[in-house]
């Protein structure tokens, strides 16, 4: 089955994006396990920040673009561990960035085939 941009975008974009947003608010009505509410949403953010990228350069895995997402999300993280920027440095969410680009591209391979 081979599929054309708009449906990449939609699967490896949107929807993750749609996902993380759903469980945020949800989060805030509903009682949901803290490590979904926690990390999920975050992981779907990473794994749509890397696709994006991906299906930018036709899927080809440019270094050059995904070396930095690795470390600026660490340093993101690190900036406000010393309360540098607003928020709560954690390397819980270092390690969800970390897994979620890695699934991210672990997967391209299969979306590059099934977009080519």
């Amino acid at each position: 089955m081979k599929f054309d941009r708009r449906v990449d975008i939609l699967l490896n974009v949107i929807l993750p994006l749609s996902l993380g947003l759903f469980i945020y608010w949800s989060a805030q009505r509903i009682s949901i396990p803290a490590v979904l509410k926690n990390y999920l949403p975050d992981g779907c953010w990473a794994y749509a920040f890397i696709s994006s990228i991906l299906i930018i350069w036709d899927r080809k895995v440019n270094i050059r673009w995904i070396t930095p997402v690795f470390l600026l999300s660490a340093c993101f993280e690190l900036l406000q561990y010393r309360h540098l920027i607003p928020g709560t440095g954690d390397v819980k969410d270092v390690a969800v960035y970390f897994l979620f680009f890695s699934i991210a591209l672990i997967l391209n391979q299969i979306f590059r085939t099934l977009s080519h």
